[in-house]
């Protein structure tokens, strides 16, 4: 909704590889690059959880110089990796492009990680990205996402805590088709 131009570069990626006689699949992935990009980046960009979940240090360690004693608490900045500026130039910028090569092929970063890192990694997140995927492509398909002309300007501010709570807006679903 609040990119227009990206929603509509979306709409007819799927509308050339799906058509409009049925919803996309998960088979459709591979041909689908920029609706996967801008997927990957909708979750770069507006990063719910912050803060992976605290892990404990079961043995003293170091890590790039720094001590690590055995039974620290250990929590990952996910907000911080996702928004650094020498990971992500210019990361206050929506740019699905940042996840196509130049072959135009869907890439993914180790460093987009709204499910944790390493071992500790959500269990559930290949289930939750087929479900974001489905989810986002067939209300894409159906809908366009616009701002009422009645309501305030789209704003990514919020409040964040232990997940990130966006301030409330409203949406007016266009049927496409």
């Amino acid at each position: 909704m609040a990119y227009p131009d990206i929603q509509k570069k979306i709409q007819e990626e799927m509308d050339s590889v799906v058509g409009p006689n049925r919803l996309p699949q998960v088979s459709d992935q591979e041909q689908l690059p920029y609706t996967r990009a801008a997927i990957l980046e909708i979750q770069r960009h507006v990063t719910l959880t912050p803060l992976s979940a605290f892990h404990t240090a079961t043995d003293e360690t170091s890590l790039h110089g720094y001590r690590i004693p055995k039974g620290a608490t250990l929590v990952s900045n996910i907000y911080g990796v996702m928004r650094n500026p020498n990971m992500f130039p210019e990361p206050d910028q929506f740019k699905p492009e940042r996840f196509i090569d130049v072959q135009g092929k869907y890439f993914e970063r180790e460093e987009v990680c709204p499910f944790g890192v390493g071992r500790r990694a959500c269990i559930g997140q290949t289930l939750a990205k087929t479900e974001l995927f489905v989810f986002f492509t067939h209300l894409l398909h159906r809908y366009s996402l616009v701002k009422p002309d009645d309501v305030p300007p789209i704003t990514f501010k919020g409040t964040y805590g232990l997940t990130f709570s966006p301030k409330p807006y409203t949406i007016k679903f266009e049927l496409r088709m």
